[in-house]
């Protein structure tokens, strides 16, 4: 990796941290709203796998080991292993997911944006509420009511809005790594 791409993914990783302090706790989640989605899902579809894994890897190790960069300045491996945790691996899936089909599908549309992204943000939900039910120790019923319902619209604007940047942005950062 070269210095370049060591500072778009120390980049990545402080506007992913920026993105989770923009955050809005509702009261009957231990989930928050922040706008790490919209990070997590635009990084993978204009920037090479590699620069985008290695800064949400980044942010990860971050938290893990304590440094306050999670939603709501929290950090240390109890956010992990928390009822937030399942989101925060599902970042790292979904970037691997939306890296590996953006570099299969190199033809950027909107169609293909917004089809990656909601790859991705699939991913982020299903190990969401996973981490949150074992957490929590709550049913489904309940984790959807906490961890997605209140979520999804938002989420989908994320989406639609990263897979529009992704477009625009995109075809200028190609020729940086054509």
């Amino acid at each position: 990796m070269n210095t370049r791409d060591m500072t778009l993914s120390a980049l990545i990783a402080a506007i992913i941290f920026i993105s989770a302090q923009l955050s809005f706790p509702l009261p009957f989640s231990p989930v928050p709203i922040t706008l790490q989605v919209f990070a997590v899902l635009l990084f993978p579809l204009i920037l090479p796998l590699r620069v985008a894994l290695t800064g949400i890897s980044v942010y990860l190790f971050l938290g893990a080991v304590g440094i306050p960069v999670f939603a709501q300045f929290g950090g240390g491996i109890g956010v992990l292993l928390g009822p937030k945790g399942g989101y925060l691996f599902g970042f790292l899936l979904a970037t691997i997911a939306c890296g590996l089909l953006a570099r299969q599908w190199s033809k950027a549309t909107l169609a293909r944006n917004v089809i990656i992204g909601a790859v991705g943000l699939t991913i982020i939900y299903a190990l969401g509420l996973v981490g949150l039910m074992n957490a929590l120790s709550v049913p489904l019923s309940k984790a959807l009511t906490m961890g997605l319902f209140p979520f999804l619209p938002g989420d989908l604007v994320k989406l639609a809005a990263a897979s529009v940047v992704a477009l625009s942005v995109g075809k200028r950062v190609v020729h940086q790594f054509g």
